[in-house]
């Protein structure tokens, strides 16, 4: 698959805001300016994450959504005051079936006036419940995402378990290889936030098997987009290899899932070695990563470290070398408590 000359990655929902960060080389933030202008109003943080993708090579643009948040308020108001339309998305990739990932989907697909692809494994629609800490069960969270509304609204579902092309440098992974061993999936119904699934009529253990990641060629090198990493970020990086049979990682950026209650400190270490071994040029831990971990790794790799909120906007070039300058960042980050 051929590479694309430009990438521009804008955080469009994401757990944070933060406006007092500072502008970047190649990375701009949305701050106190837009905070206090009125037309523009600042943009809004849940616990969700979406990825605004705009590939370009030559003369020609591609505009891909990787995940939609939790919610189609923040998730329209954000796009409006980034000045993203949502008329202009060719494509839009769920990386699993839980609602902080798709419950932006029906609002965005009324805010539309044509229909709209989405790229989706079918275990995605798997009825799916959660065992609190205290022992119970929380009922059925993921019912707002159904075949039928999805369709109803334009939405196009393309459902797949293979590695597919979405577009130009694009590929959706599909299912992602548990291969890792410190990123094993709890297979323990009993355990307290084990997740659950209904299927072929068999309550199970949910390893989430619908976890697939967007990765974008970017000239000799890959951009891993995890919305969760159930599979792992360690695994989902190396899938991404295995598929394209590129070696370079320019960047990891999404949700690494290592700040759930009960998560080890351990893993958060190997996970940090292994960022290192792969050589990954930006590191742009957020949502479920959790705050300490997000931390963790400004501290471990800090001149790889990216602090990657809500209205981040990231535009990288192929090219030998980054143009991103993350001196700044990472003594900003390294330092923060």
């Amino acid at each position: 698959m051929p590479g694309v000359d430009r990438v521009k990655l804008t955080m469009v929902t994401d757990n944070h805001v933060d406006m007092l960060l500072a502008d970047l080389p190649n990375v701009t933030r949305t701050g106190l300016a837009h905070h206090f202008d009125p037309k523009t109003q600042c943009v809004l943080g849940e616990n969700g994450i979406a990825l605004h993708v705009e590939v370009s090579w030559g003369r020609y643009t591609y505009r891909a959504l990787f995940d939609t948040g939790m919610s189609a308020n923040v998730l329209l108001h954000n796009l409006s005051t980034l000045h993203l339309a949502a008329n202009e998305l060719d494509h839009v990739v769920l990386s699993h079936g839980h609602p902080d990932h798709y419950g932006g989907l029906e609002g965005l697909l009324d805010a539309r006036e044509a229909p709209l692809p989405i790229s989706v494994h079918p275990d995605a629609f798997a009825p799916r419940y959660l065992r609190l800490a205290s022992g119970q069960v929380a009922p059925y969270f993921n019912y707002g995402l159904t075949k039928q509304s999805v369709a109803s609204r334009g939405g196009m579902l393309v459902e797949h378990t293979q590695p597919l092309e979405i577009g130009p440098g694009l590929i959706a992974t599909g299912p992602i290889p548990r291969e890792t061993d410190f990123e094993v999936p709890p297979t323990d119904l009993s355990a307290p936030n084990a997740l659950l699934h209904v299927r072929e009529g068999k309550v199970e253990a949910d390893i989430v098997p619908d976890d697939q990641a967007l990765v974008i060629q970017l000239g000799d090198g890959i951009i891993v987009l995890a919305g969760c990493s159930h599979a792992g970020i360690i695994n989902t990086i190396n899938y991404a290899k295995r598929i394209t049979g590129i070696e370079r990682v320019i960047g990891a950026f999404g949700g690494f899932h290592l700040g759930f209650p009960g998560s080890p400190k351990a893993k958060t270490e190997k996970t940090i070695q292994a960022l290192k071994d792969l050589d990954v040029e930006v590191i742009a831990p957020s949502h479920c990563t959790g705050m300490e971990a997000i931390m963790d790794i400004a501290r471990a790799i800090p001149d790889r470290f990216l602090l990657n909120v809500t209205g981040s906007a990231v535009s990288l070039q192929a090219g030998p070398t980054l143009a991103v300058d993350l001196d700044a960042e990472a003594r900003e980050g390294a330092t923060r408590k």
